[in-house]
């Protein structure tokens, strides 16, 4: 998908406003605000550690669901997690939800390595989470890989 630089949304937005029609330049600018307001998710690198404190703002990651590695309960994963996030505090209430295609699970191995939660049919984890370290996988059923979004929320 190819993006526009601003110079470019500022251009078309200024050369249609000078067309006079009022309806068309407010399109235009309405259109120039969607185009270069940044998306809300993230990418992050499979190796950086998220760190969240309670009172972060909600937060949606990008990936690819899936992987070689058969978990045996939780479908196909990869063979590192996909994400990795360490809780400063505990949090009276966290929600991770996985949106993606195909059949993904969400795999959560918690600080005490004997934590260890799946979520297949419905790949979501809530309630409440102490502080620590946990990896994050979001794999797949079938072993098929598609895109997904993490959106991880304090919000019910």
């Amino acid at each position: 998908m190819s993006r526009w630089t601003d110079g470019e949304i500022w251009d078309f937005m200024r050369l249609t406003a000078m067309k006079g029609n009022s309806l068309t330049s407010l399109m235009a600018i309405a259109l120039g605000l969607v185009i270069a307001t940044p998306s809300l998710a993230q990418t992050v690198v499979p190796d950086e550690v998220l760190d969240l404190t309670p009172g972060f703002e909600e937060m949606v990651l990008d990936g690819n669901s899936g992987g070689s590695s058969n978990s045996q309960d939780c479908g196909y994963t990869a063979t590192v997690p996909n994400h990795t996030l360490t809780l400063t505090e505990d949090f009276s209430y966290l929600r991770l939800d996985v949106l993606a295609e195909a059949h993904p699970t969400l795999l959560v191995i918690g600080p005490d390595r004997g934590d260890r939660f799946c979520a297949r049919s419905l790949p979501q984890q809530s309630g409440y989470w102490q502080a620590g370290t946990y990896e994050i996988y979001v794999g797949d059923l079938n072993g098929d890989s598609a895109p997904y979004q993490l959106s991880i929320s304090e919000n019910p």
